[in-house]
């Protein structure tokens, strides 16, 4: 998920750490909630009308998306660390530009998972 931007150091409250480790929690939040979602999707392709399952499904996109966004706050945090982009160095600018696709693909998803959740 975060292959990209490996490499990547930031600061996080004192501590200097590669981005992908300050992702890992997070990441493994987001696949793990994802695989729960699609467990619920397909036992509601069986029986639609089960209200619980809906609840339940409904209940862990929410937090899927909580953690998305805490993901892209992280991002963000991240890219904004390493500066004005004019005045970044060739391979600073690489990283830049990697932690924007991550950005975007993660605003992507987050978009699509409020669009489930407001159905």
């Amino acid at each position: 998920m975060a292959q990209n931007i490996k490499g990547i150091t930031i600061e996080i409250g004192g501590n200097t750490t590669k981005l992908q480790d300050a992702l890992k929690g997070v990441d493994k939040q987001i696949y793990g909630l994802n695989a729960d979602l699609k467990d619920l999707d397909k036992a509601l392709k069986l029986d639609p009308s089960n209200t619980e399952l809906l609840k339940q499904k409904y209940d862990v996109l929410e937090r899927s998306i909580d953690a998305t966004k805490e993901r892209l706050n992280a991002l963000k945090e991240a890219q904004k660390k390493l500066g004005d982009y004019s005045s970044l160095t060739e391979e600073q600018k690489s990283q830049y530009n990697a932690l924007s696709g991550e950005i975007a693909k993660t605003e992507s998803n987050l978009k699509s998972m409020q669009d489930q959740l407001h159905q």
